[in-house]
């Protein structure tokens, strides 16, 4: 059985750097066995209801703006596959999660690739994106998990986004802001205790709106929470960015070896 992983991924220009964050991702995917394809939800990929990315898609996006030059030439070979797309779909409506092909989606946003590019220098296995659909409740977020853990002898399910995402509230500080460092303790610990109660709660926690006026980035966790068999995450990365932007990063079933 392969892990879940739950990514911060930060800003897109993290893999020019050399930031604590980069060299965790970069350690553990040093540590992981390698599946047989990836699924990959990401916050920047988001539809009303659940589809997945076309099987033709073959090249990525640069979806970002006003960043360094360096970045918009980066090149990463990824890629879908027909079989394992299909499979997927196949075997989720079986269990009454309606599904379909996003035939306009034909490349991969930040959030997926930016992710694999660290954790992969050299990518050859098939990558299937699901979108993040914002109709689905909490609770029903958490069952697609669960749904997903069907394909986990195979696959390495990856989600993508950050416990904190407040933009507006970002700054050059060394001073982390209270509202960022208190909420990212309390996800730490709801993670690490397994409490999906709390978890399903924390939108009314005071501090939730201001680590995410828009709640997407914050919403694949609960993917990642439902597809874990053990529910309780490990904390693989800590590090607090621009004053506000948690890169807190947690690994769910994890290998002996991570």
């Amino acid at each position: 059985m392969y892990p879940t992983l739950f990514i911060s991924h930060g800003a897109p220009n993290i893999i020019l750097g050399n930031s604590k964050s980069k060299k965790s991702i970069e350690k553990l995917g040093t540590k992981l066995s390698i599946p047989k394809y990836i699924i990959v939800v990401s916050a920047h990929y988001i539809t009303r209801n659940l589809k997945v990315i076309n099987p033709t898609a073959n090249k990525i996006m640069y979806d970002f703006y006003g960043f360094e030059d360096e970045l918009y030439n980066v090149q990463y070979e990824i890629k879908s596959e027909e079989f394992a797309t299909f499979d997927l779909i196949d075997k989720l409506k079986t269990q009454n999660i309606e599904i379909s092909i996003d035939e306009s989606r034909q490349s991969y946003d930040h959030g997926v690739w930016n992710v694999l590019s660290m954790l992969y220098k050299n990518l050859e296995i098939p990558v299937i994106q699901l979108s993040l659909p914002i109709s689905y409740s909490l609770e029903e977020l958490v069952n697609l998990g669960e749904k997903l853990q069907q394909f986990k002898d195979e696959a390495m399910i990856i989600c993508s986004g950050g416990i904190t995402h407040n933009l507006g509230g970002m700054s050059y500080s060394n001073e982390v802001k209270k509202y960022a460092d208190d909420f990212n303790e309390k996800v730490k610990m709801i993670i690490e205790n397994a409490d999906v109660s709390k978890l399903l709660d924390i939108t009314k926690d005071e501090n939730f709106y201001k680590n995410h006026p828009t709640a997407e980035h914050f919403l694949p966790l609960y993917i990642a929470f439902g597809s874990a068999l053990n529910k309780k995450g490990k904390s693989f990365n800590s590090e607090m960015l621009y004053s506000n932007i948690s890169m807190e990063s947690f690994i769910f079933d994890k290998e002996s070896k991570c």
